[in-house]
């Protein structure tokens, strides 16, 4: 499956992005045991998160943020890098890892102030709807509670 997310990346200041990765270390290890994210096709998967190849562990520091599932429930690589300023996308396929890579787009869009889209926003003769992200966007709301709760409207709108 295709199943992809995009996004289009500022470069960040030294602060911004070390708070951007502690909390992205901070999703990580808050995740839950299994998802039903990007329409639950891997809901019965243990959700576990590991370099971009997939084996070791996956790297939260002050300059990047790179991750991807382990083992055969890896796809592509996420990752965000201070400097970077071009368009980027993460292939996840579904797979349970990618309710890790959404909550931390929201966050970039939070913190870093990036833009992001995805197949999981779908408009079918004008109605819209991202339900394939509302796991990611629940599970990003429980652990970072912030001051305004993300909604779905919220991340359509964040997407202009």
């Amino acid at each position: 499956m295709g199943y992809t997310h995009y996004w289009k990346p500022k470069v960040s200041n030294d602060e911004d992005f070390k708070n951007f990765s502690l909390l992205c270390k901070k999703l990580n290890n808050n995740l839950p045991e299994k998802t039903n994210s990007a329409g639950g096709f891997y809901e019965n998967d243990f959700l576990e998160i590991a370099d971009g190849v997939g084996k070791r562990k996956p790297t939260f520091d002050n300059t990047i943020v790179n991750f991807n599932g382990k083992g055969k429930l890896s796809h592509e690589t996420f990752q965000i890098s201070k400097t970077c300023a071009e368009w980027d996308f993460c292939k996840t396929a579904r797979k349970p890892y990618d309710l890790l890579v959404v909550a931390c787009l929201i966050l970039a869009w939070q913190i870093l102030d990036y833009r992001f889209s995805s197949d999981g926003f779908t408009d079918y003769n004008g109605k819209k709807d991202c339900d394939d992200l509302l796991p990611a966007m629940n599970f990003y709301n429980k652990v970072m509670k912030p001051e305004i709760p993300i909604t779905e409207e919220m991340l359509w709108m964040q997407r202009e």
